[in-house]
């Protein structure tokens, strides 16, 4: 990398701000562009930041910002679509419509994007990622968040050198709670700087299928049941519980996607090897007894790692994580009693919550992606706890949806 590469940020919230701040320290990546729907908050941010910017409304105002070595900071986020002056797009967003809009366009325009932005990705990945290949643009995924940090540090090294990758998962940060709402969380989200949906999706387990999702699109492993097992155990523990059921565990079949509740902010996989010379060596570097190993990373940083996957799309022309295919999805399930008319409000509200289930599941039962929910109106009643079929539903005519559709029709 000769110069740096060219960096427009959309979203100035908990994780933007984080991203801001590590771009400042890197000389590989320059920040041309800030996008925030909150014209002064980002403002605010950006001079807090000590950073030089220009408020820009026009494509002409933007160039003229970049040539003074301002950042443009515009409300406007279609603006950062300017391949003349952006070489690479993070969507920090976590808006699901504008998410898939935004990736779309980039594409199509052969800017790189890094998709922070996980419902969207669990949502349309396949989709976006079949049109940056096709584009030679790059589409990834957030190396700091949990699939990328287990794809990057796990997952592929692991499988590189021969090994198969029996389990891959995270461990949970917050206590399970499928009925959780933003009126629960509001004085937690408030010590935490989230906003109360955010909090919401992580609390009743939606962020969570959203990642496995993320993951299963990006390797083939699938989740064993629908929603996944999430034991809560301790590391010392997982071996042993993630065997066989016919082996004393709680396993229907190897290859899954799968959480533990007790080793967060952790990432785990447990892989083996058929060959006894390295399954003797990994005992001997006292990984434990064979035939299957832990492999664990105590941590990941999101926000703070995120620019690394900005470099791999620049410095290397790869992703970090992408789909490489179509074999999960987050469907919808009722969180509450819904009556015909009945509006949903999407990730991290008070109608539904999210599990993850096999796409070819999924497609038999037509069953309602999550990332699609919201706006829906139900045509009739569902109990809690009880999945949304599409047929239950209106869905809007948005751009999400008609992309979701033709992925529907290339991806399967």
């Amino acid at each position: 990398m000769t110069q740096q590469a060219r960096v427009a940020l959309i979203g100035l919230g908990k994780m933007g701000k984080t991203i801001l701040h590590h771009l400042q320290k890197n000389k590989y990546l320059r920040l041309v562009l800030a996008a925030e729907v909150d014209l002064a908050r980002g403002e605010a941010i950006l001079r807090e930041s000590n950073l030089r910017y220009a408020v820009a409304k026009s494509d002409e105002e933007v160039a003229r910002a970049i040539e003074r070595d301002a950042i443009a900071l515009v409300e406007d986020a279609s603006l950062a679509l300017q391949a003349e002056y952006v070489d690479v797009i993070i969507d920090a967003t976590g808006n699901i419509e504008f998410g898939a809009w935004m990736a779309w366009n980039a594409l199509s325009k052969r800017i790189n994007m890094v998709m922070l932005n996980a419902e969207a990705d669990a949502t349309v990945g396949p989709i976006l990622s079949r049109l940056a290949d096709s584009a030679g643009a790059i589409y990834t995924g957030d190396i700091g968040d949990e699939p990328g940090t287990i794809m990057h540090y796990l997952y592929k090294p692991l499988t590189e050198i021969g090994l198969e990758v029996l389990v891959a998962g995270k461990g949970k940060n917050n206590p399970l709670n499928p009925r959780a709402t933003p009126r629960d969380l509001v004085e937690e989200s408030s010590r935490k700087g989230l906003n109360p949906r955010i909090l919401t999706s992580f609390v009743d387990g939606t962020k969570t299928m959203v990642e496995m999702t993320i993951l299963s699109n990006a390797t083939g492993l699938l989740p064993d049941v629908r929603g996944m097992h999430g034991p809560s155990a301790g590391l010392s523990d997982l071996v042993n519980i993630f065997r066989l059921r016919s082996e004393g565990g709680i396993l229907n079949a190897y290859n899954v996607v799968d959480y533990v509740i007790g080793i967060a902010p952790g990432v785990f996989a447990i892989a083996r090897s058929d060959d006894e010379i390295i399954t003797s060596n990994l005992e001997y570097l006292k990984l434990g007894n064979g035939p299957s190993f832990l492999f664990y990373r105590p941590y990941h940083l999101p926000g703070s790692e995120t620019i690394l996957s900005a470099i791999y799309s620049i410095k290397y022309k790869e992703p970090v994580i992408k789909p490489k295919g179509y074999y999960s999805e987050t469907i919808a399930v009722a969180k509450r009693d819904l009556s015909p008319g009945d509006k949903l409000d999407g990730v991290g509200g008070f109608t539904v919550y999210g599990l993850i289930e096999r796409r070819r599941v999924s497609r038999q039962e037509g069953l309602l992606p999550i990332g699609l929910a919201k706006n829906c109106i139900m045509r009739r009643s569902k109990r809690a706890g009880e999945v949304i079929r599409i047929d239950d539903v209106e869905i809007p005519e948005t751009f999400l949806y008609d992309l979701w559709r033709i992925q529907e029709k290339i991806c399967r």
